[in-house]
């Protein structure tokens, strides 16, 4: 069945349009990319091992056996590659006699929003962790199955680690207090055998949505303090890069990522593009289609508060 025809597109066939509005808004930008480590997949699954290697070296008495210890291996997270997809059809009627295929044309420019179209599901699939339901338990990581942000994440079984936390224990809103306890949370993490990884988990950017975005600066980009009215200088800021992130929901919520993280987009088929023709209704057909995976599957390496 045709979807676009000279009947739904009547205006499209008479003269006297000077301009047609909203087909043409153009300007996307990758916000996901700075989410995740972006690869590449061949495979129907991927799945990622959760390990530890050694714990601290002990004291060893006189005389007494060196004490050994085994890597720890843990349980598996699985990424399977899903796919999305959108098309169109147009008889050859309508694609004919369109008289502002230069002006915006709906029938022209429904060509181009198929790819439009497939980035912005990225957009919204990949930032669903970074919005309700990265706190709500909708994505689980490892080694404990906990919701990616957690105030207390356990160490893998067997390992001599300590709980830690990716979220502060009472959400706070940012500020220079609440991004310093953060900044210091980073330094303060260690392995599931207990070891400082201070060089894994180095800050590196504030990631925060556009109702946030001065906030941030001010706090980062400012000389002197931007929470009091004294003249004290910002030692915070520069600590970390900004970026404003119009995909995320939480108007108050506020994200850390450190130079390393656990949080994986892997791509099965780049967007891909097909078109074909139904000869015998004359109709040609438009469609465009991707297959993807995305999850965190550990929580080192992101910081995030609701506030």
């Amino acid at each position: 069945m045709a979807g676009i025809n000279t009947g739904s597109v009547a205006e499209h066939l008479a003269p006297g349009i000077r301009d047609i509005i909203g087909t043409r808004l153009g300007g996307r930008e990758s916000h996901y990319s700075r989410l995740y480590n972006v690869e590449s997949t061949v495979r129907n699954y991927e799945d990622y091992l959760d390990g530890t290697g050694l714990p601290i070296a002990v004291t060893k008495p006189q005389g007494v056996d060196i004490q050994s210890y085994d890597p720890i291996e843990g349980s598996t997270k699985r990424l399977t590659p899903a796919v999305t997809a959108i098309g169109f059809e147009v008889t050859e009627e309508a694609w004919e006699d369109d008289l502002y295929a230069n002006q915006g044309s709906v029938i022209r420019e429904a060509a181009n929003g198929l790819a439009d179209s497939l980035a912005e599901r990225v957009e919204i699939d990949a930032h669903r962790p970074f919005n309700a339901e990265g706190f709500d338990g909708t994505f689980t990581v490892l080694p404990d199955s906990s919701e990616f942000f957690n105030v207390t994440h356990v160490p893998i079984t067997g390992g001599q680690g300590v709980s830690q936390g990716n979220e502060p224990s009472t959400n706070a809103d940012l500020n220079v207090t609440s991004l310093r306890t953060c900044f210091t949370t980073f330094k303060r993490y260690k392995d599931d055998q207990n070891k400082r990884i201070p060089g894994f988990v180095r800050a590196v950017s504030l990631h925060v949505p556009p109702e946030l975005e001065y906030v941030a600066e001010e706090i980062l980009q400012r000389g002197n303090r931007p929470d009091t009215a004294n003249l004290v200088k910002n030692v915070t800021g520069g600590a970390v890069s900004v970026h404003c992130d119009p995909y995320m929901d939480g108007t108050d919520d506020w994200f850390v990522r450190s130079a390393n993280i656990r949080t994986y987009f892997l791509w099965r088929w780049r967007p891909r593009m097909d078109s074909f023709d139904d000869r015998r209704a004359r109709v040609s057909i438009h469609v465009a289609y991707q297959r993807y995976s995305y999850a965190p599957v550990h929580w080192l390496g992101w910081y995030g508060s609701q506030g």
